[in-house]
Parts: C-alpha cells; sequence; structure tokens
C-alpha cells in the first residue's frame, strides 16, 4: 500500500497493542537499566539541579487533560529542599495535584536527568513536589536532534487542509523545524513519565490535518512510554526549535505501530525505526514560552562546561553501584567499585560511553553523529 494511501491513522495495518508484542519489537531492558532508578535526589543530583536552568514538565491540568510544557528560566530554578522535595514556580494556574514527570537539561550537556514524583501542595505561584525516583537517561535523543548545535535548514511544511488542529496557523512550519520535544504519558494507576524524543531535523511528522508519525529508534529498552499507551491512550508533548523561544503543545491519544510502510518512510539510509508512535490530534498550540527564553538556551556562553558539574555518566555509574550493592549482586558489586577507583576513570567511562553512543546511532543510520 502505498503512503498516499495511509494519510491518516485508521488505515495503518498493525497496531502494538500488548506487553507481549512490545518486548518482541522493542526487546527487554538489560536488569542494569533498572538499577540505574534512585529513590532520593542525591549529592549529584542536588549539584545537577544547581546547574540546570530549564526542564521539561508532564502534568495534569484541573480537568484532568495531558498537558507538557517547560519551566524554568535560570540555573537552580528547582530550589531541593530535602532529598524527597523540590519546589519552583509554578507555569499556570492549571497545574492540578497529583503525579509530575520532568527531565531537566543542562544546555551543551547530551546526558538528561529524570525526576518522577507527585504534586504535594501549592503555595501561592510555588509547586512543592514530592520526589520517588531520579535516574539519568542517556544522550541519544540529544544527539539524534543535534539540540545544541546550530540549526539546520528546516524540511518544507507538509501541506495540509485547515480544518484540522495541524492546520492552524505556524504549527505544520514548526513540526518541520522541530527536532526535539517532551512526551509525556501515564500509567493506569496515574504514574506520570515524561521522556525525551529527537531525531534529525523533524520528530514529528504531519500525516494529515490530525495526525502525527513519531519514529521509536533504538534505546535501552525501557519503553516506558509505549507501555504506558497500552494502559491510557493520552499523551501530550511540547516540541522545540532550536534558535526560537517558541514551544509548540500537543495534546491527543497515541498508539503504537510497526506498519512497514510508514515506518520506511522514516528510515535513515535504508534503516527504519522498529516502530513508531501515531498520534491523533486533539488539540495544538503554539505560544511563546518564557523558561526558553530566559534560559538562553541557544547561546553559546549559556552552555555548561564539563567539570563544572558532575558528569552524568559518572553519576549513573555511582547509582547503579549503590544499587547493586543493596541487591547484594556480589562479584558485580565489587567490579563496579573497583572500575570507580581507577585513576582517570570518568574520563575513561566518557571516551567509551562516546564511542558506543556513536556506533550505536551510526547503526541507526545517522551520519555526523558528534558524541
Amino acid at each position: 500500500m502505498s503512503c498516499e494511501n495511509k494519510q491518516n491513522s485508521g488505515a495503518v495495518s498493525h497496531r502494538l497493542t500488548t506487553a507481549r508484542q512490545i518486548e518482541a519489537t522493542v526487546g527487554r531492558p538489560p536488569s542494569f537499566i533498572m538499577l540505574k532508578q534512585i529513590g532520593t535526589l542525591d549529592a549529584g543530583c542536588r549539584a545537577v539541579l544547581a546547574r540546570c536552568p530549564i526542564a521539561a514538565m508532564g502534568y495534569r491540568d484541573g480537568d484532568g487533560a495531558a498537558r507538557t510544557t517547560f519551566v524554568g528560566g535560570t540555573p537552580g530554578f528547582a530550589r531541593v529542599h530535602s532529598p524527597t522535595r523540590i519546589s519552583f514556580a509554578l507555569p499556570g494556574p492549571d497545574v492540578a495535584r497529583g503525579p509530575v514527570s520532568f527531565f531537566f537539561l543542562l544546555p551543551g550537556i547530551g546526558e538528561i536527568l529524570r525526576v518522577n514524583g507527585s504534586l504535594a501542595r501549592r503555595k501561592g505561584a510555588e509547586a512543592i513536589v514530592g520526589v520517588k525516583e531520579a535516574y539519568v537517561h542517556c544522550a541519544q535523543a540529544v544527539l539524534r536532534s543535534r539540540l545544541w548545535k546550530p540549526p539546520a535548514p528546516p524540511e518544507p511544511p507538509t501541506e495540509i487542509p485547515a480544518d484540522g488542529p495541524l492546520g492552524l496557523p505556524g504549527v505544520a512550519e514548526f513540526l518541520a523545524a522541530s527536532p526535539f520535544l517532551a512526551l509525556s504519558t501515564w500509567d493506569a494507576s496515574g504514574g506520570s513519565d515524561t521522556s525525551p524524543r529527537g531525531d534529525r531535523r523533524t520528530v514529528a511528522r504531519v500525516l494529515d490535518g490530525r495526525t502525527l508519525l513519531v519514529p521509536d529508534r533504538r534505546g535501552n529498552k525501557r519503553a516506558d512510554t509505549l507501555h504506558n499507551l497500552l494502559e491510557d491512550d493520552r499523551l501530550s508533548f511540547a516540541a522545540l526549535v532550536p534558535g526560537r523561544d517558541g514551544v509548540l503543545h500537543v495534546r491527543g491519544r497515541g498508539a503504537i505501530t510497526d506498519d512497514s510502510a510508514l515506518l520506511e518512510t522514516m528510515a535513515l539510509r535504508g534503516t527504519p525505526p522498529h516502530a513508531a508512535l501515531l498520534i491523533d490530534v486533539e488539540d495544538a498550540e503554539l505560544t511563546g514560552n518564557d523558561a526558553v527564553a530566559r534560559a538562553r538556551l541557544w547561546t553559546p556562553d549559556a552552555h555548561v562546561v564539563r567539570g563544572t558539574v558532575p558528569d552524568l555518566l559518572g553519576l549513573s555509574r555511582e547509582h547503579l553501584a549503590a544499587n547493586t550493592a543493596k541487591a547484594d549482586r556480589g562479584p558485580a558489586t565489587l567490579l563496579l567499585k573497583a572500575a570507580g577507583a581507577v585513576p582517570g576513570a570518568s574520563r575513561l567511562l566518557r571516551a567509551a560511553m562516546n564511542r558506543l553512543y556513536r556506533s550505536e546511532l551510526r547503526k541507526e543510520g545517522y551520519e555526523d553523529v558528534d558524541a
């Protein structure tokens, strides 16, 4: 079937609707991936938060609608009151109490600090969040999108009818230029997850006036987003364009597809993604964002210099070592401790991980990977 005959979600021939199907497509995450999470903000996390000027935030509004936005604007905007409590200025009056999720960006750095928790209370315009887990997310989304590099010429926008939410002024043009977005989903118990998505040039492809396609390329196989969508198909995202202060906010419902014809349209050097998110868009709004503007994300002198904050790879290794010790993994614990004690271990880890990033992204079809 040609791509022209598949320009809406109803025409997609196959969707993944069970956890078994997702695992068969994506794989099962290695056990050590799940051991990188910690339940509190340790000294390393607190040092990173002290330098982060911005975070993506997923939440539900007072009507229960999914929302994603960017908050902050200055380094240390998220104040740490204890290992399990942070506060920050709310993005607006519509944030409801309950599960919230974040990822914190250090300008110029690939790895991301993710924090999940719950909005415990509000104090005027201030939100008090109870932290439930924190972990380091790999740099692949940032590297795929070249988020901190000078923006590439945008793709020509798809011509679409004006009667759908994606046909609103400026929306298709913004999507054609956006290589990076923050995607929020929820599980059946309401637990929130906000993850980064990045792709070369265009991360969300317009199929028609209300349908988007987002590739799901290979990563650490956690697939939290995909599993959440099996339980609750509501989602939201906030998309960025390097060099701009505007943010595109999208809400809708998501499905997972491995439809080969659609995946081939997103192939890089002959390599398609293993799956994709098909999003039925209910609302799209392009707005200015004060946090993005004040954070000066696209200004080189605002980028963090390595060595002035803990290396997030080293922080991730510390979390893994601590959790492995708690799990009484014996030889694995000794090996991680010994590796950390080697002089220059952080530099060796960084060099090895950068080589791995380059290798894995080239396998996906990316060229000119700078890690």
